[in-house]
């Protein structure tokens, strides 16, 4: 049965070909179909209202603008966020649509007509950012994240929303940039890592640390598990080793755990060097101590190192002398 005929039998008595008519209208996928459903917007029975309702949010394009004009001004909502995720289809038309719908007073119709207008219209994310809805200053903020590289001032003003989801999406622009140069964004990043725990301060550390090394002596004794296990990724990333006096700073400031999670697996002379002075340091918790040594099993080792563990299996710590035997018995 082709459009035409499935499209007569939407008038038939028999609500079961009715039924039938429209699952077959769908099953053809033919745009010209929708002319057939426009109608069934008013049907009593409210399965082929929905139905109709699917049709037009899969059919419906600028030649339909009278009919989303129509549905934006319905009292129902569904209909009025329906016409504002579609209204884009109808060009210049449908952004009129749209600022109207970001006046809604039903807040996710607003929101799905600023995300429409702002990915027609980049001139339009400005005016988002100043809009008192978070949820929407956090979509311009996304569309901005999407757009790649944008204006300094621009990210100062996320950095300084007062959504945190808006100001780490600020961050992973930065992040996208892969650096920050400007004064003033390192200066409200300064600020933003004060008030900032976990992997969200991590992230902020791994951009300063372009622009202020200097400061790293202020964030690796972070014992925070979350911070420690993505700054420490950050370090690996950024080869640690070969960060000037990085080395030595983390060795007499760096917590324990930055420690172990930077060694674990590092197979340079200066990770090297670190781990045994780690070792034979006994100022240090047995805990630590311990943990080097686990995470030494099943990986190649020095001579110099072993040499270390040979005198830790008979420490006075049951701890260590069981770590060095349980490496020793899997060499």
């Amino acid at each position: 049965m082709s459009v035409r005929p499935a499209l007569a039998k939407l008038n038939h008595q028999d609500v079961r070909q009715r039924r039938r008519a429209v699952r077959h209208l769908f099953e053809l996928n033919d745009p010209e179909a929708l002319v057939g459903f426009e109608k069934l917007l008013q049907d009593p029975d409210p399965w082929f209202r929905e139905k109709a309702l699917e049709a037009v949010k899969k059919w419906a394009a600028s030649k339909d603008l009278s009919l989303i004009e129509r549905l934006s001004n319905s009292k129902e909502d569904s209909r009025r966020l329906l016409a504002a995720r579609i209204a884009h289809r109808a060009g210049k038309a449908g952004q009129q649509i749209l600022i109207r719908l970001t006046s809604d007073s039903e807040p996710k119709i607003r929101l799905a007509a600023w995300k429409a207008r702002i990915s027609l219209d980049e001139n339009s994310i400005s005016e988002a950012l100043e809009i008192d809805d978070r949820a929407v200053r956090r979509a311009a903020a996304e569309r901005i994240l999407g757009l790649g590289d944008w204006k300094p001032g621009v990210i100062i003003q996320l950095l300084s929303d007062e959504s945190q989801a808006v100001r780490n999406i600020a961050i992973r622009i930065i992040e996208q940039r892969d650096s920050a140069t400007e004064e003033e964004i390192i200066h409200r990043l300064n600020d933003l890592i004060n008030d900032s725990s976990g992997e969200l301060k991590s992230r902020i550390v791994g951009i300063l640390l372009v622009s202020s090394p200097n400061q790293v002596n202020d964030w690796i004794g972070d014992s925070d598990t979350a911070f420690v296990n993505q700054f420490s990724k950050i370090l690996r990333d950024k080869d640690w080793t070969l960060i000037e006096n990085l080395p030595d700073k983390i060795k007499e400031g760096g917590s324990e755990m930055l420690l172990i999670r930077l060694l674990r697996g590092d197979r340079s002379e200066i990770g090297r060097k670190l781990r045994e002075e780690l070792l034979s340091d006994n100022s240090r918790s047995e805990t630590m101590i311990s943990q080097l040594i686990e995470d030494l099993i099943g990986r190649p080792i020095d001579e110099s190192t072993l040499s270390i563990i040979e005198k830790l299996k008979d420490s006075e710590s049951e701890l260590i002398s069981q770590s060095a035997n349980n490496l020793l018995a899997e060499l």
